[in-house]
């Protein structure tokens, strides 16, 4: 764990705009890439990213729409916001009282190359969603020994 609470993202993960890419697309490297990739290689974070990129949803919308088991869609959404992959766009709160959290994808679109040694992440930010995505970003930690 970093011996600092203050807010260090450059050390470990670094949100490069790259001059050649828009001004929406960022590069990420270190723990922050590894966690994308990790969330793509899990069928169900995947398929949650996927559904919330155009439009933000209730856990109970993406369970129905992805034949998620809602228990797991809850569990996935919030490791996702956790990490910054997913974040609540708005909350709902019906008639009756209830509060529904409605989740938007960071990412419009992601790419990944690996030399096998290090894994480059190159992701779209959802235009919707970035100023969130930058806020949490800037203000998180990560252990250097996070894989």
């Amino acid at each position: 764990m970093h011996e600092s609470n203050r807010c260090n993202v450059s050390q470990l993960t670094s949100l490069q705009r790259n001059e050649e890419e828009t001004l929406a697309t960022v590069r990420l490297t270190g723990a922050l890439a590894r966690q994308v990739v990790s969330a793509l290689s899990d069928e169900y974070s995947s398929r949650i990213l996927v559904s919330t990129v155009t439009k933000g949803k209730t856990v109970q919308e993406i369970s129905l729409e992805q034949a998620i088991p809602l228990s797991s869609c809850y569990r996935k959404a919030d490791e996702l916001v956790e990490q910054g992959l997913l974040v609540v766009e708005r909350v709902i709160v019906t008639m009756e009282g209830k509060r529904y959290a409605v989740y938007r994808s960071t990412f419009k679109g992601v790419k990944t190359t690996s030399d096998f040694g290090a894994t480059t992440v190159s992701a779209e930010l959802n235009a919707d969603v970035a100023e969130k995505f930058r806020s949490k970003w800037s203000c998180l930690n990560f252990n250097s020994d996070r894989r």
